[in-house]
């Protein structure tokens, strides 16, 4: 029994060592991470090493007064990166107004960094483009 009991202890700690995370900036909403659905509003992702692939649109609410709000939601998109272990990852949209958000939410482009502030090479796709793309292979 205490075999099984260690070697557990070492199989959940081996696998926490090489876990990421994913931390997501104000107004990102991630719909589904490697194929799996994600919670709503969750800030915080734990990914693994290699290829991933998350779901993703801009989703912001702005209030004018206590009775006039409008939520500005973008079509969702497709974004693949490597990740490598340990590392920590943003994914972020600009902090906007308005009339801003109506823009950027037209044809968002997400901004992808690790914990040190550089930027992650990423493919983003549209439903569309990933679809159109998908049946253009032979």
């Amino acid at each position: 029994m205490k075999r099984i009991t260690l070697l557990s202890a070492l199989l959940l700690s081996a696998t926490t060592a090489f876990a990421g995370q994913l931390q997501l900036g104000s107004n990102v909403r991630v719909l589904t991470l490697n194929g799996e659905p994600v919670d709503a509003y969750h800030q915080n992702l734990d990914i693994g090493p290699g290829s991933q692939v998350i779901t993703v649109r801009y989703d912001a609410l702005f209030e004018a007064n206590a009775e006039d709000h409008e939520f500005v939601r973008s079509p969702v998109q497709v974004i693949r990166f490597e990740s490598m272990p340990n590392e920590r990852y943003m994914l972020q949209a600009p902090i906007m107004d308005l009339r801003q958000a109506r823009h950027f939410a037209e044809d968002p482009h997400f901004q992808l960094t690790r914990s040190d502030g550089e930027r992650i090479a990423h493919r983003t796709w549209s439903r569309d483009e990933l679809l159109a793309e998908l049946l253009a292979r032979p």
